[in-house]
């Protein structure tokens, strides 16, 4: 599990009954997660089968969002802190501690695959255009994503390359971003907190 909302904790006990699957979750015990037999941190290990998975605390979303690293694999599991071509809505926590956890997941290798909690790309492609129209990564990535969802193709999951080219919540530190939603000269917690106010109201 990555957080406690209903959403993404609604079919553990189903699923726990029908494959007596392990549940690993958030350490922090006053989030409402059902039967968990393992609580991680960020720095903790998760095996899956032959796999391992590192942990990352990604806060913002809500308090006690985590994210999941598996480095051999190239494969990132953000849930709701980094959509393709967007961002979760800041519900518990602070736009700059949001904006930390996006430059957590920024920093990972280009080359890994974002699977993200949601598919939201077509909207968040729609939203990013209207404050950098001119990015040539962005117009691809439409074009792309048009296609596969008159395909009725998901989006997801994506690169962190294409990620840090195309996604406005990523590039909130690029002067040409903050310029445009009137912060030049800001802090870029100012700026994406500025953009996911935008949103929101989108």
């Amino acid at each position: 599990m990555t957080h406690h909302h209903a959403d993404h904790v609604g079919g553990i006990a189903e699923l726990k009954s029908k494959y007596q699957c392990r549940v690993v979750a958030p350490h922090d015990k006053g989030a409402a997660i059902p039967l968990v037999d393992e609580r991680v941190k960020e720095g903790s290990t998760v095996k899956v089968g032959n796999l391992a998975a590192r942990v990352l605390e990604t806060p913002g979303h809500t308090l006690d969002h985590i994210s999941y690293v598996f480095d051999d694999e190239r494969a990132l599991f953000c849930a709701d802190t980094l959509f393709s071509i967007g961002c979760g809505r800041v519900f518990e926590g602070t736009y700059p501690m949001m904006w930390d956890s996006l430059l957590k997941l920024r920093a990972l290798p280009n080359d890994m695959r974002v699977y993200c909690g949601h598919e939201y790309t077509a909207s968040n492609v729609k939203f990013a255009l209207g404050i950098e129209p001119s990015n040539p990564a962005l117009k691809a990535r439409a074009e792309e994503v048009a296609k596969l969802r008159a395909a009725n193709q998901p989006t997801v999951p994506t690169l962190v390359r294409d990620e840090k080219e195309a996604n406005v919540f990523l590039r909130a530190d690029v002067p040409s971003v903050a310029a445009a939603v009137g912060l030049a000269g800001k802090s870029p917690a100012d700026v994406f907190g500025e953009l996911r106010e935008r949103k929101n109201k989108s």
